[in-house]
């Protein structure tokens, strides 16, 4: 968006948004492209992945499958205490902190972690009441992986804050490649089951968090435990974990719930709709990985950045978004069989709502930046009660087409909402949130040519 075109007041009061040196531009612009393009690899991943299950195990062990994995992640999300986005806000801010946060939070999420596994223990048997007695059995076995995926989101949540987008890139990338690879294998051999996908993803999980550690160990060592610098970054993360449980509900409350109601077929159909409209958010919203450590290092003049990467959001995800709902019944029966074919109206009620949701992702994340992580919690609790009541209310009798549009609602709300939050933080007027033609127009050639360097503009005081 160029904000010098925006006249009178308006332009005086963004003025000090342009001050970014093209050096700074370009460098956030190429790393943005690459997580779009690593996103964009993982995706065709997941759908080669997701084709041999259905292919291979059809909707019932599709469903198992999704039922033990989605579970257990929840509950990682659920109890990881928002540790990501606090590190990676603080390393932002303080180089020096890297080791220092390594050392004190494995210390915080040990024993979280703990607790996790054995509230996860007693709730299985209520979660997965639908499935069968040997998904929960599975799914007992794999609740130790909750460590694992409290650990990796600390790692990870470092790797971003050191501003180190090519590594963060290649660990997201990591693990959905060796899951296909050992996918492909098994398949080819006759051997993949549900229990053989399972230890799949939890050995691939343990070797990204392994890889990670190593990355931030040579590059920070490890420190002493600085407990000052827990109670800080704790309080910070605890603000932020109302948007990370709001998120988590609003985005899989339905997948978490629906076992308890439906059958393993309705699972497996519902789950297909759900991850094919999500790769709209994995695409289109991959840059609200960069957006918030860029952002925060950049301070005010952040938020240009997160209003050109708004934009740019709404451009893929559009494009995205049409294509599937047009081809959806096409696609699905090609790529996934004819027994999935009820899948394809759910993903078209669910894909307007992903749309905005990665949309308001920037926006979150560009609150995170502005050091309001509560505000930014406001947005996913609003979508959290109303998916809840909505399944609540509409799950029972309306099945998986309820579950769609409960969630396409909630999805719009939090979106509506992040805009008008982000809007009362910065100051900024509603104009700036409405897609520049000119700057859709050149995304195209930006995103090519990522060397060409980009006009300076002189640096004035920033404003609101």
């Amino acid at each position: 968006m160029d904000f010098r075109a925006i006249n009178g007041g308006d332009g005086a009061m963004l003025k000090g948004l342009t001050g970014r040196t093209a050096a700074k531009r370009n460098s956030f612009a190429r790393h943005g492209v690459a997580t779009v393009l690593v996103t964009a690899a993982t995706m065709a991943l997941g759908l080669l992945t997701g084709i041999l299950v259905a292919r291979t195990i059809g909707p019932d062990g599709r469903g198992a499958l999704t039922a033990v994995l989605t579970t257990v992640q929840l509950l990682g999300w659920l109890f990881g205490m928002g540790c990501g986005k606090a590190v990676t806000y603080a390393l932002s801010r303080d180089h020096a902190a890297g080791g220092r946060l390594l050392s004190t939070w494995t210390l915080i999420l040990l024993p979280v972690a703990a607790v996790a596994i054995g509230v996860g223990y007693l709730l299985l048997p209520t979660l997965l009441a639908a499935q069968p007695a040997e998904t929960l059995a599975l799914a007992r076995l794999y609740l130790p992986m909750i460590a694992m995926a409290l650990l990796s989101e600390l790692m990870l949540g470092l790797i971003l804050g050191d501003q180190d987008f090519r590594s963060f890139n290649a660990l997201n990338f990591l693990q959905p490649a060796g899951v296909a690879i050992v996918y492909a294998a098994l398949w080819a051999t006759g051997r993949f089951t549900v229990e053989a996908a399972v230890i799949v993803q939890a050995a691939m999980s343990t070797l990204v968090l392994v890889v990670a550690t190593a990355v931030l160990v040579r590059r920070h060592g490890i420190s002493r435990p600085d407990p000052a610098l827990g109670r800080q970054t704790v309080w910070y993360a605890l603000r932020t974990h109302g948007d990370v449980v709001g998120g988590v509900i609003t985005q899989r409350l339905d997948l978490l719930i629906i076992p308890a109601f439906l059958s393993a077929t309705q699972v497996g159909l519902y789950a297909l709709a759900t991850s094919l409209s999500w790769l709209i958010v994995s695409l289109s919203g991959a840059l609200a990985t960069v957006v918030m450590p860029a952002a925060t290092r950049r301070g005010q003049s952040g938020r240009e950045l997160v209003l050109n990467s708004l934009q740019a959001t709404f451009a893929i995800g559009g494009l995205l978004g049409g294509g599937l709902f047009v081809f959806a019944d096409i696609a699905i029966g090609l790529v996934y069989g004819p027994s999935f074919a009820d899948s394809a109206l759910p993903l078209r009620l669910l894909l307007p709502g992903a749309i905005l949701y990665a949309a308001a992702s920037i926006l979150l994340n560009g609150l995170y930046a502005e050091n309001r992580p509560f505000t930014a919690t406001l947005a996913n609790l609003l979508g959290m009660v109303v998916t809840l009541g909505g399944l609540l209310l509409f799950l029972r009798s309306g099945g998986i087409l309820a579950a769609a549009i409960v969630s396409t609602v909630a999805y719009t709300l939090v979106f509506a909402t992040a805009a008008t939050l982000y809007r009362r933080a910065t100051g900024l007027p509603w104009r700036v949130f409405l897609p520049d033609p000119a700057m859709l127009a050149a995304l195209p050639r930006r995103l090519i040519d990522k060397s060409a360097p980009a006009a300076a503009t002189p640096a004035s005081p920033a404003g609101k």
